[in-house]
Formats: structure tokens, sequence, C-alpha cells
């Protein structure tokens, strides 16, 4: 006769959490979790690159704002994507010189500017990321780190673009425009794309739009042009907004309903991390509702010079 399932998963549990070998693995990713804040996001990130194909990791541009969601495809939204990328490229004013894309992703910006002929470096703190980089668009330097450690003295003059596309959030603005200043040549641009907060309260993803501009004027610069694309955005939000209420949340709740039938001891034992498991996600599904981004954030496409 076999084990009774419960008992098993039960110690399973509790030796992960007492047996000291378990223990110390636990402690160690938790000290690694504190060193490094931004690896819960890499791996949405890699998840997203699984869903979709092109290796675009980004919130794509639908011409057709209006578009609704249940309309929505994943074919138009990697053509959404392809076409945010293309905007991007428009933007470059000096083709000829090198190019630094920021937060590279899975590198499909990267095979963009390659196929354009494009003099490009791209750059990532992520493992995976740069190693798939190198197998997939072979030939593309890759610099593996973050933006704030990468050698300026290197790159000193280097770049006629510098591209943050939906990086500059996750790094510190106290080092990114001294470097950024550092590292464009003479007469060269820096291309941000990226949502701002405008609203004080709430989620806290992405820099405060006042700031980012104060900034910008103490450290040198000056905005060239400055484009409000959230509208065009907001498609992609109410598509992934979609999935979460009518997929991601039954899914989740009929999950807790059949560990309740089946192993009432055990869902009794973990009814507080279910509980959390789904108040986590409900947080999650607010912070990509359309509404609550048009009220609290502004995505912009922003071309910057040294003034």
């Amino acid at each position: 006769m076999g084990r009774p399932k419960g008992s098993w998963i039960f110690r399973q549990i509790v030796g992960r959490a007492l047996l000291p070998h378990h223990v110390a693995r636990w402690i160690r990713r938790l000290r690694r979790h504190r060193r490094v804040p931004t690896e819960h996001a890499d791996a949405q990130l890699n998840l997203y690159n699984r869903i979709l194909p092109g290796d675009f990791l980004h919130y794509g541009y639908f011409d057709e704002p209006d578009t609704p969601a249940e309309e929505i495809s994943f074919g138009a939204l990697y053509r959404a994507q392809h076409r945010y990328a293309e905007l991007l490229i428009d933007l470059i004013e000096h083709p000829a010189a090198p190019i630094l894309d920021v937060g590279s992703g899975m590198g499909g910006m990267l095979g963009l500017h390659a196929a354009a002929g494009h003099d490009v470096t791209g750059l990532t703190p992520d493992r995976p990321q740069v190693e798939h980089i190198r197998r997939t668009y072979p030939g593309i330097p890759i610099q593996a780190c973050r933006f704030e450690d990468m050698p300026v003295h290197e790159n000193e003059g280097r770049f006629g673009t510098v591209i943050h596309a939906e990086s500059i959030q996750y790094q510190d603005p106290r080092q990114v425009l001294p470097i950024v200043r550092r590292i464009l040549a003479p007469g060269g641009t820096w291309i941000v794309a990226d949502y701002f907060r405008i609203a004080t309260g709430g989620e806290r993803s992405g820099w405060p739009l006042a700031d980012f501009r104060r900034r910008l004027a103490n450290a040198g610069f000056e905005v060239a042009a400055e484009r409000d694309i959230t509208p065009n955005v907001l498609p992609t939000l109410a598509f992934a907004h979609l999935l979460a209420t009518r997929l991601g949340l039954p899914a989740l709740d009929f999950a807790g309903g059949k560990l309740r039938a089946r192993a009432p001891a055990l869902h009794y034992v973990l009814e507080n991390v279910v509980e959390r498991a789904r108040d986590a996600a409900l947080r999650g599904t607010a912070v990509i509702d359309p509404a609550v981004f048009t009220e609290t954030k502004r995505y912009l496409l922003v071309t910057v010079r040294r003034s």
C-alpha cells in the first residue's frame, strides 16, 4: 500500500524548512535575493520571451490604440513589438556611428540594428540573456554588466547613440545621467523609451517624470523631441489584464479549490500561503490595469542631446 500523498508532501515541506543542508540553501538564496533585487523581474522577462517570439521584451506599439483586448492575438502583439523597435531605430540621428543598446533583453532590437548595418553593442547584466544573445546573434558585441558598472573609461565619447528602451526604470538615476554624458560622442543623442510616474502614491515602478526632467537640466542635457505614446502601449496592458482576470486568477482559484477537495489537511497547512499568493496576483493584476496605468504613468519616447 502506498504512502498517503498528504503525509509525503508534509515531510517534504518540513524537511526543506528544518534540515541543515536545506536551511543553508534557503539562507544563501535569501542573501542572494537581497543582493540582486531584479532577479524576479529577469525571471518574468524570460517567461514573456518564452510566450512571445521575436526576442522582444517591451510593451510594443499599436498604431490603432482603440484595439479591444478581446481582438488582440499573440501575432498582433508580436507585430506591435516589432513596430516599437522600428520607431526607435527611426529616431537614430547618426546611424553610421556606434550605437549602445542598454538593457538588450533577449536581443530582438540588436538583431534589427545588425540587419540595418549598424555598429551596435548590447548591454545586459542577465547571464541567461547574454548567453541567448551570443547564441542567436553571433558577432554582436555584448557587455555583460549593469549600466552603472560599465567600464566608462574604455567607452569615453564612443557612442553616437545610446538607447534605453524600457531599461532606465531599473537603474539608479544618480548614476545613469553622468555615465551617458561621458560615453556619448560630441553631438550624440540619447534615446529614452519608458514609462514615468506622474503620481506620488500607489505602485512605484518607473522614475518620477518631474525628477527625470530636473536631472536632465541639471546634468546639461536638453530634450530635442518628446512624444507621449501612452495610448499606443495600453492595448498590451489591456491584453495582459484580460489574460490575468479571465485565465490567471480563475486558474489560481481552481487550484486552491482542488487542493482543498483532494488534500484538506495540506490545504489547511498552506491556506495562508494560498491566500497570500492570491493577494499578490490581485496586486499584480491591478498594476497592469490600463485605467490605473493612465492615472499614474506616462509612456514617453524622448530624444535627448547634450546642451
